[in-house]
């Protein structure tokens, strides 16, 4: 019954299909739903995805309070579904619909190897992408699917996007397509190798197979999930290089040169409507700068300056785009998410790391993300990947709860970051930023926040924090009040723990 079902559902699809006949140069959907905040959810042997997704969102059946996820970003790779099957995950993603996660952010891609390009564009290694990707997309009903069947890509995407389009509001092209083998990626416009100037070759990052590939890539995805989905959002990356962006808004998928011409005439911007970008500030660069009077670089390993290195990169980002029309004058804008980002719990080497740092950064980020119109944010990742004190890897000790690997269901023990994730996460859920209010509330160079509307109750949030400017540190503190003008009278304080203690404090606006 499960698989007359399934394909019943296929060919219902296929009598409304319909080719579309726009791209993300004429029209991109405005998103009119919440910021969601959410989480990466790992792989933990013990674990299946259905009891990670409780530890997410929280599960009163099983006494679960959670960490306040909205959304998820998983994945369903070509591989796992050939051998698997299409409908295998289907009852997960209704047990995170029937938790309350939805509009999930799905990163799709990695071929089977039956379906792997076989050539070797970088000689020591072969193609990470799609064999056939430049056979046709469509082909006019024949197989009894509107698809190619030999462009394996375009069918595996097609298959996937009809059974879990319900649950997927953001299709993220690869994880990390850009990543950098060659150290070219960082370097500037005139530099040897860079990117900005030359296109990355096969061996330089991790797809091992032209530019102008990945812009095949976009274009099939474009293609196939607007026929089923047109409200659902394309999205590259997720990216940490503005200069692979830039590579991929200055090639058509012409495999030749990435030229245009009648068979490929747009660039790759023209096949996403979303920027998904990844943050890391402890070792992207954003935490330090080279002062001359020292002859070193100073540092600036804080909370408040994470935040700000999270905001440049997805200002780098824009900036790409705005270069190319994509400013909501000449082209339409795009919109952004962000699919991976935190700060370690533990400092190792030089990098910052402290509960508090990571405490402080994760609840300042949400707030910045609703400020800065990032749509969604996914921490990584949900747990920790290795014991604190042992670790020695800084992406093994981020997460909101402790290292799952030996803990069985449900003995997890969750930590303050991750009640702090909750209370944020639930506290801006379904507000709106009010930069006019902001502006009223004439916050001082020593603290920062916003004031987010609730457009149902019509009543405001105000969330406030004391900056801190020193370097490994989070000891600070500021006094506030808010002016008189702004007439509030009744002011309920909460703090970083209210997901859990549900404890407020009547305050006096002048006196915070």
């Amino acid at each position: 019954m499960k698989s007359f079902l399934i394909a019943l559902a296929l060919l219902c699809t296929l009598t409304a299909f319909a080719q579309v006949n726009y791209t993300a140069n004429d029209t991109i959907p405005p998103y009119h739903g919440n910021a969601l905040f959410g989480a990466n959810m790992g792989y933990y042997p013990s674990w299946d995805d259905e009891q990670l997704a409780d530890l997410a969102a929280g599960n009163p059946e099983y006494d679960i309070e959670g960490v306040g996820v909205k959304a998820l970003r998983p994945t369903l790779p070509e591989h796992f579904l050939e051998e698997y099957g299409y409908e295998y995950r289907i009852p997960s993603f209704e047990h995170y619909k029937g938790l309350g996660i939805y509009d999930n952010t799905l990163f799709v891609g990695f071929p089977s190897e039956d379906h792997q390009d076989s050539n070797y564009y970088c000689p020591d290694h072969q193609s990470e992408l799609f064999a056939n990707m430049y056979t046709p997309i469509w082909d006019n009903g024949e197989n009894g699917t509107p698809y190619n069947d030999e462009n394996y890509y375009a069918a595996y995407l097609y298959k996937t996007v009809s059974l879990y389009k319900n649950y997927v509001k953001f299709y993220e092209i690869w994880n990390e397509p850009d990543l950098d083998h060659s150290n070219n990626a960082w370097k500037d416009p005139g530099e040897d190798d860079n990117w900005w100037d030359n296109n990355p070759d096969p061996c330089d990052y991790k797809l091992r197979a032209p530019v102008e590939h990945y812009v095949r890539l976009l274009r099939i995805s474009y293609e196939v999930i607007k026929s089923l989905d047109s409200t659902a959002y394309v999205a590259v990356g997720g990216l940490g290089y503005p200069s692979f962006l830039d590579a991929v808004l200055r090639n058509t998928d012409n495999p030749e040169d990435g030229s245009p011409n009648s068979e490929y005439p747009l660039y790759g911007g023209a096949y996403f409507d979303c920027l998904s970008f990844h943050s890391y500030p402890h070792i992207d660069g954003s935490l330090r700068d080279w002062n001359n009077d020292i002859d070193t670089f100073e540092y600036f390993r804080h909370s408040d300056m994470a935040v700000e290195g999270f905001l440049l990169k997805k200002q780098e980002m824009e900036d790409v785009l705005f270069d190319y029309g994509y400013d909501g004058d000449s082209l339409p804008e795009k919109i952004y998410i962000n699919t991976e980002c935190n700060l370690p719990r533990k400092a190792i080497g030089d990098k910052m790391g402290s509960e508090i740092s990571q405490l402080n950064f994760l609840m300042k980020v949400l707030a910045a993300c609703l400020k800065n119109s990032v749509r969604q944010f996914h921490v990584f990742n949900l747990a920790e990947r290795d014991d604190y004190e042992t670790a020695t890897n800084s992406f093994k000790v981020m997460g909101l709860y402790e290292d799952l690997d030996d803990i069985e269901p449900y003995n997890e023990k969750r930590l303050n970051a991750g009640l702090a994730y909750k209370t944020t996460s639930n506290l801006l859920y379904g507000l709106q930023y009010d930069s006019a209010r902001t502006t009223q509330m004439q916050l001082p160079d020593t603290i920062d926040g916003g004031a987010f509307y609730n457009p149902l109750y019509g009543i405001h949030t105000y969330m406030l924090w004391a900056k801190t400017d020193t370097d490994m540190s989070e000891d600070v503190q500021a006094l506030y009040s808010f002016p008189s003008s702004m007439n509030i009278i009744n002011l309920e304080q909460k703090f970083w723990d209210f997901g859990d203690s549900n404890t407020s404090v009547l305050e006096d606006p002048k006196h915070i």
